[in-house]
């Protein structure tokens, strides 16, 4: 399949199994992450796999952020909310939080670790498939909360930019029809 191709073809399928995924197979799409432009040779990229009895972990991080957003724990609305949150986590056998490291130095901008960083989201969507995987990507208001990041264990400074869930398809995903970019382009000639 070419390139281009894959890219259109590539869509988020949240239906996995709890199967395990091999080392080998996390090993692989982690050095495909890397495998991005960044500005200054910077190599922002930090990983944390998280699985197993790590993914409690995760949704604790999770539910506690939400905790201290919602006035009163106890509502209904706000039980079922918790509850909901806390299992996420558990949607996949591995998660990846991927995070861009603070710059070390003046010339590096965290804008471009950051942008490096959704590159090696990009690169990981892409591979797992290749690999027979399903894969996608989240995000949310407590991945950008500096607590968040110290709990997981990101050095400070570093930016979390999404998390990738990984697994096997229970299912298929049939292909999406896709847009072409002209709504979205101008031209300068």
């Amino acid at each position: 399949m070419s390139i281009i191709d894959a890219i259109k073809a590539r869509s988020s399928n949240g239906i996995m199994t709890d199967t395990a995924v091999s080392l080998a197979h996390i090993k692989q799409l982690l050095d495909a992450a890397v495998c991005t432009p960044v500005h200054h040779n910077a190599k922002p990229w930090r990983f944390l796999v998280i699985q197993g009895a790590g993914r409690q972990t995760l949704s604790d991080i999770m539910v506690q952020h939400l905790d201290k957003r919602i006035s009163d724990p106890k509502e209904p609305r706000n039980i079922a909310l918790r509850q909901k949150l806390s299992q996420k986590a558990f949607r996949s056998p591995v998660i990846i939080a991927v995070a861009a490291a603070k710059p070390d130095g003046e010339k590096i901008l965290m804008i471009e670790n950051v942008a490096s960083a959704v590159a090696a989201c990009q690169n990981i969507l892409l591979a797992a498939p290749e690999l027979g995987l399903s894969a996608f990507w989240r995000t949310g208001s407590f991945m950008y909360a500096p607590d968040t990041v110290s709990a997981l264990g990101f050095e400070g400074g570093a930016e979390l930019v999404g998390l990738i869930y990984l697994g096997y398809p229970k299912r298929e995903m049939r292909p999406k029809p896709r847009e072409t970019s002209d709504p979205y382009v101008r031209w300068l000639e």
